[in-house]
Formats: structure tokens, sequence, C-alpha cells
């Protein structure tokens, strides 16, 4: 299953309803600091 990220707390360039698409980018921040700022949704065709 493939999430994508929904920022709700600004982060390293990111604002508040930013969507992080990029499979890379979700883990690294998933497995960081700015895990709290986002929250994850299913994406698309999942």
């Amino acid at each position: 299953m493939t999430f994508h990220l929904v920022v709700l707390k600004p982060f390293d360039g990111y604002k508040r309803g930013d969507m992080i698409t990029d499979t890379v980018s979700v883990q690294k921040i998933l497995a960081g600091p700015q895990a709290s700022f986002v929250v994850r949704i299913r994406a698309k065709g999942n």
C-alpha cells in the first residue's frame, strides 16, 4: 500500500496543506522527527 503525506505543521520549506508524494521523501519524513507534522493518506488507486 502506498501512502502520501499532508503537512499539518510547516517544516523544511513545506507549508500547511502541502501534499508530499515522492516515495523517498515520504519514507524519510516518517522515519524522522517531522513525522508528527504530517498525516498519512492512502495514495489513489491503492
